[in-house]
């Protein structure tokens, strides 16, 4: 189901994977704020207040993704593992 492989190709993974989810999350934060804004019609955010917490939304998923990303990749191989067991 899934291989990962080396454990260089694994850490690879894990990052991209975590970049990824950082900048999805990001994205939602910063379309969240741009919404915000437009609904109010008046200007509830400064563009310095979107980018610093823009920044800060990246630093932090890229902090709680980095230590999830590979529980979860070991749960996957676990899983794994004891689905290709053979029974006796």
């Amino acid at each position: 189901m899934v291989n990962f492989g080396s454990t260089d190709s694994r850490q690879r993974i894990v990052l991209l994977l975590s970049l990824v989810t950082s900048i999805v999350l990001v994205i939602l934060f910063f379309s969240g704020s741009i919404f915000t804004n437009i609904s109010r019609g008046e200007i509830a955010y400064t563009q310095v207040d979107m980018v610093a917490g823009s920044i800060f939304v990246f630093v932090i998923s890229m902090i709680i993704s980095l230590s999830l990303w590979p529980r979860i990749a070991d749960w996957f191989e676990s899983k794994e593992k004891n689905n290709n067991k053979i029974p006796e």
